[in-house]
């Protein structure tokens, strides 16, 4: 009798895990039916390799912003570079 119940709870688990996993995928494959196919690669970086490219940021007191040292003046009376 109990392994009666046991298999029917198991079976209506099983079918209510799959249809839940079938509603998610065809959530997702509508999603990506929508999104706008990427216009082409994506840039990737890459350094110089004497190392200017690559430099420390600096917390701007007045602008809150960060931004290179060498940057220069952000616009503000109180930005220090």
């Amino acid at each position: 009798m109990f392994g009666k119940i046991l298999l029917t709870v198991a079976v209506v688990a099983i079918i209510w895990f799959g249809f839940k996993f079938a509603q998610r995928r065809l959530e997702q494959k509508a999603r990506r039916d929508q999104d706008p196919p990427a216009a082409g690669p994506r840039p990737v970086f890459r350094p110089d390799p004497d190392g200017e490219s690559v430099q420390d940021l600096v917390k701007c007191p007045a602008c809150s912003t960060w931004r290179s040292a060498k940057q220069g003046h952000c616009g503000l009376e109180k930005c220090p570079y």
